[in-house]
């Protein structure tokens, strides 16, 4: 459409006085407002009456005298605090929507200041979504409480480096890193600063004859609550640079380092290979009691405890149910998914979070074989024990879920950290928030939600359905929530997967696609104008043409055709299928597979020509302009073949299937001629680096018929960017206010509501609003 009405308005020359000219851009101050979810319910928790859930927290601190004032870390959601967290609703405050990145690796209250305001937030990538995220900026500083933010960067040292530990003490910080964007051992392990964050030091260096501390990947870093210049933390790939690897002790605010693992320990701290040790985390009583926990291929490989303060350790039991063993890692997700805690008033207790609850299969139970399982557990929600140091072996440990509790609760699954509040309570973050255990010693307390308002989803694929006027995503943890403000509604369990809409065929209702990671669960769903479910049907995706059965990618694209949208096409891993019949048969009509990974991108359906369908796959770029059996073949002259950089996104002008729009990873491409050539529209783009381009969404914006200066829309790991026709579409601008500094992974226009709305990666939905005159 764009390129027509530029060459009628130079051949008719300017338009007469009083005459209607093209639109003016979309105004700057445009407001982007938040859509939620805060929270959803539903989820993959067992807490009545709604099993509330928002989204992955990786760490939590509490105030040391203030029960009801908590501060947690989302993966991509930046630093949230409450000062009411024991109400029946919290309410929590965004405290980091301005700074650079939003992903929290670590957070430590500064034991130093006696008013508990001094909070220091470490930057790192820990989304269970590939662990994805915006850049790694090093630090940030709050000596108010939150109300104001101080970045910290070294001097520039910490930029790359992705900090899973922090522990300050006045001007001394000492960082825990366990992998950089160049990963090298000079960029990674422990570094210090004496001086307040201006400079650091790397203190972990070659084989340790230095500090006592050799260089080496770091999980944790735990400080001793009645000696802050104790320091823990372990290394593996010591022994790459002539150490030690082990578990160590620092007197002296890090300074100098003793190592102080026993043989035992020594033993599963392997650097690499099948078998080798992805996470250590650590925790450290008020009793000079210690506890080390280690995973090895994903799943626990030990439990250590320590009582005078790491010089000695014993081995305590692995939590176990059901004659098959089933430990707190049925997922394999150690690596991100392990939480500790030592009871702060008893020296033996230790509290120990794994990934998920097994089904009685994996139990080694009779059948059935799905759920209940042997613990009370009725879905794959949250696996958490307590273990007593001082009972015999084989039954140290205890259910902290479900049978230990008072009502069969449990949190969501996948913990990632611990902590007590000054009460006494238990407080819990995993991937679907943060939850409190009452009477955590006992069987007689429960879990609660305590997620309040939290809008942290990671969400990687958005619709909105014109006719109710709400949003749906595809959410990393909490599978496909569905808007019903404040809160959203969960349909299925686990990872969401891609969605789509159908706003026409059923009129007045609406048809909505959904489905969880694998493409499993893949359901067609029926919704009335007020936005209430009327029906629904699991499409059975039955292969026709006798091609082969459908493989499904962890995030499988789905999408609907955008001229006949009972048509649908899936991007599996094994090649693109196609549906006429909504999804009830598939034919395989391409086996596109690049570099072994499967299709990237959809576009489907043009004006006037319903087969039209490009396809990304990797840095290659395919398309079809007839029905099957016209084959989808590669676009040869796309000039981002070859580059390496993965095909994002494309789009099709709605007025012209000849214009199409395409992002990689640094780029925008245009061609208006279907494919025949193209032009970089990139523009001032790289202005914004460092970005990572991901979605595009096409705005037509003809007044009325008249002249147009259409929109193109991209988004970013940094913000989203607006470019128009009149300039080419090459001089980009933010797209409106309000957006948190968050990876923004997808976009959906709507035509019929002049809305566009964002999935983000951390900070849930987000809507702009485009007037009739813009």
């Amino acid at each position: 459409m764009a390129a027509g009405l530029c060459v009628f308005a130079t051949i008719l020359g300017p338009l007469p006085v009083g005459a209607a000219g093209p639109p003016s851009p979309i105004p700057s101050s445009t407001q982007w407002t938040s859509q939620g979810p805060g929270p959803a319910v539903g989820g993959q928790a067992e807490i009545p009456p709604d099993s509330e859930v928002v989204g992955a927290i990786h760490t939590v601190v509490a105030h040391p005298t203030d029960a009801k004032t908590l501060y947690v870390g989302a993966v991509n959601g930046g630093v949230w605090k409450t000062v009411n967290s024991q109400s029946a609703n919290p309410n929590w405050k965004p405290l980091t929507d301005g700074q650079a990145t939003s992903g929290i690796g670590a957070l430590d209250l500064d034991p130093t200041d006696p008013q508990a305001n001094t909070l220091w937030a470490g930057v790192g990538r820990f989304s269970s979504f590939g662990r994805l995220g915006g850049n790694r900026v090093g630090l940030y500083k709050t000596t108010d409480g939150g109300d104001t933010w101080t970045p910290v960067t070294g001097g520039g040292v910490l930029f790359g480096k992705n900090i899973s530990g922090v522990a300050a003490r006045g001007n001394t910080i000492v960082i825990a890193v366990d992998t950089a964007d160049s990963f090298t051992f000079g960029n990674i392990g422990i570094w210090r600063s004496t001086d307040g964050g201006a400079s650091f030091t790397q203190i972990g260096v070659g084989n340790g004859a230095a500090t006592g501390l050799p260089g080496g990947v770091t999980h944790d870093l735990v400080g001793d609550p009645t000696n802050p210049a104790r320091l823990f933390t372990s290394v593996i790939f010591a022994n790459s640079l002539g150490g030690l690897n082990g578990v160590y002790r620092s007197d002296n605010t890090g300074a100098t380092w003793t190592k102080v693992s026993n043989a035992a320990m020594d033993a599963l701290l392997i650097s690499g290979g099948a078998t080798g040790t992805g996470n250590v985390e650590l925790a450290v009583g008020r009793h000079n009691n210690v506890y080390a926990a280690l995973v090895n291929a994903g799943r626990l490989s030990g439990l250590f405890r320590s009582g005078d303060g790491g010089n000695t350790w014993t081995a305590m039991d692995r939590p176990l149910t059901g004659p098959a063993n089933s430990g707190i890692h049925p997922g394999g997700q150690g690596a991100i998914h392990l939480s500790i805690v030592a009871d702060p008033a008893d020296p033996n207790l230790v509290y120990i979070g794994g990934d998920r609850q097994p089904r009685r299969a994996e139990e080694g139970l009779p059948a059935p074989g799905g759920f209940p399982n042997s613990i009370g557990a009725n879905n794959f929600s949250g696996r958490l024990f307590r273990c007593n140091a001082t009972l015999a072996a084989g039954s140290q440990c205890s259910p902290l879920t479900h049978v230990g509790t008072a009502s069969n609760t449990s949190p969501h699954a996948d913990s990632r950290e611990m902590t007590f509040d000054a009460d006494g309570n238990l407080i819990e973050t995993d991937d679907g928030g943060i939850y409190r255990r009452s009477s955590p010693r006992t069987a007689a307390g429960d879990w609660a939600s305590i997620n309040g308002n939290l809008e942290v989803s990671e969400q990687h694929d958005i619709s909105y359905d014109t006719r109710s006027n709400t949003t749906f995503a595809g959410s990393q943890d909490n599978n496909d929530p569905h808007q019903d403000n404040p809160d959203w509604f969960i349909l299925l369990s686990g990872d969401g997967g891609d969605t789509g809409v159908d706003n026409q065929t059923a009129a007045p209702l609406s048809i909505r696609y959904d489905s969880a990671q694998g493409l499993q669960g893949f359901v067609r769903t029926f919704w009335n104008t007020a936005n209430n479910l009327q029906s629904f049907v699991f499409p059975p995706l039955t292969v026709i043409g006798g091609g082969p059965a459908f493989s499904g990618q962890f995030t499988t694209p789905v999408e609907v055709n955008a001229v006949a949208p009972t048509r649908l096409v899936f991007g599996g891993a094994n090649g693109v299928y196609e549906s006429f019949d909504q999804g009830d048969t598939i034919r395989h009509i391409s086996p596109v597979v690049i570099n072994g990974s499967g299709v990237d991108a959809v576009s489907y359906g043009g004006l006037g020509n319903p087969d039209l369908l490009w396809v990304g796959a990797g840095d290659r770029l395919f398309r079809r302009t007839a029905p099957h059996p016209a084959l989808l073949t590669q676009v040869l002259t796309y000039p981002g073949t070859g580059t390496g950089r993965t095909v994002r996104d494309i789009v099709i002008d709605p007025d012209d299937a000849g214009a199409v729009y395409l992002t990689n990873l640094t780029q925008v491409y245009r061609t208006v001629d279907g494919g025949t050539t193209w032009t970089d529209v990139s523009g001032n783009l790289p202005s914004f680096q460092p970005i990572a381009l991901r979605a595009i969404a096409y705005v037509p914006r003809a007044d009325g018929g008249g002249p147009s200066n259409d929109a193109l829309v991209v988004s970013t790991f940094n913000g989203i960017y607006v470019s128009y026709e009149a300039d080419g579409f090459t001089q980009w601008s933010p797209l409106g206010t309000g957006l948190p500094n968050v990876p923004i992974f997808d976009l959906h226009y709507d035509a019929a509501d002049r809305v566009l709305v964002a999935g983000t990666l951390g900070r849930g939905a987000w809507k702009l609003k485009i007037s009739e005159n813009q």
